[in-house]
């Protein structure tokens, strides 16, 4: 039988620390992903294969298309 006192102040803190570090986990994934599809754009502009921005950036192949139909000039 677990005879631990209940203490609210510490559940608050332990429950805003995991939120913190979901939303840093978060945001991070976030972060990540937009870079990712800055630097497609940027291979892109230097008329980079499509397959090759794919493997460079980790996007996929649908992924790349769909920025590079969104670029100005085309």
């Amino acid at each position: 039988m677990l005879c631990a006192k209940y203490d609210y102040k510490m559940d608050i803190a332990v429950k805003q620390e995991e939120a913190f570090e979901d939303g840093m986990e978060k945001g991070l994934k976030q972060g990540i992903a937009q870079k990712a599809v800055e630097n497609a754009k940027n291979a892109l502009a230097l008329n980079l294969p499509v397959e090759q921005v794919s493997q460079i950036t980790g996007l996929s192949i649908e992924e790349v298309l769909r920025l590079q139909t969104e670029r100005p000039g085309r």
